[in-house]
């Protein structure tokens, strides 16, 4: 009698302690979903923000707007964003990052809840597939044309950075904005590796696979939010 009594008491243990570990596992996945509706109106509540900022340039076509919030620059063949070859601006293009930071600026701090959903705003510079070396290259294969070409990339994204930093959004900042913006902005490059055919789309992804070189040769403005993965993740298993 007395072992069965033992034996009881050992799995009303065991099954008080199953039921404390769903109930904590319920208020992690509960945090979770929480998290993950809080992200998707953040990132919905900026979309249509941008898109309503930037109205007039969507219509014209000066600029496009992802469907993941990603802005691109659409410059006709006459105005290029970047000359072949070379990491610096245009003037045109310099003209329209006058107009468009800061009012894109505006948006992302417009409400500051945003600020606690975004991981940084990333300046991703872009290069077309035509072969690039230098002088100092004793050897031309398509490997050092790559790497040639993410360096350039690299310094097309960081040349906007830099011309960020001369702009009043941020020389008329104070300390504590400026050191936001600091960690927030970050630059990348891509070699080639994501260009754009005449759709706007990419190769890669695309039936098209013919590479428009002009379109490749660009930077994009891409806002990385925190909980990206987590939201991606669970929007693939919903869809599935």
């Amino acid at each position: 009698m007395f072992s069965n009594k033992s034996e009881e008491s050992n799995w009303l243990t065991i099954a008080d302690m199953m039921t404390a570990l769903m109930v904590i596992f319920m208020f992690i996945a509960i945090n979770y979903i929480i998290q993950v509706i809080e992200h998707t109106f953040v990132q919905e509540d900026i979309y249509n923000k941008l898109e309503q900022t930037f109205a007039e340039d969507l219509k014209n076509s000066t600029i496009e707007l992802g469907p993941d919030g990603a802005i691109r620059f659409n410059i006709n063949e006459n105005n290029k964003l970047f000359d072949l070859g070379q990491p610096y601006p245009t003037e045109t293009f310099k003209n329209l990052l006058i107009d468009f930071l800061p009012k894109y600026w505006n948006v992302i701090t417009s409400d500051s809840s945003y600020l606690d959903f975004i991981k940084e705003i990333r300046i991703e510079g872009h290069a077309d597939e035509i072969p690039y070396y230098k002088d100092s290259d004793k050897i031309k294969t398509p490997e050092v044309s790559y790497l040639n070409n993410l360096e350039l990339s690299q310094q097309r994204a960081a040349r906007i950075l830099k011309f960020l930093r001369t702009q009043p959004i941020y020389t008329d900042a104070t300390l504590s904005e400026k050191a936001r913006m600091d960690f927030l902005f970050t630059s990348i490059g891509f070699s080639y590796s994501r260009t754009l055919n005449e759709e706007g789309n990419y190769v890669y992804l695309d039936s098209n696979q013919i590479t428009d070189n002009q379109k490749s040769r660009r930077v994009e403005f891409r806002i990385v939010t925190s909980n990206e993965s987590l939201a991606e993740e669970l929007i693939k298993k919903n869809g599935n």
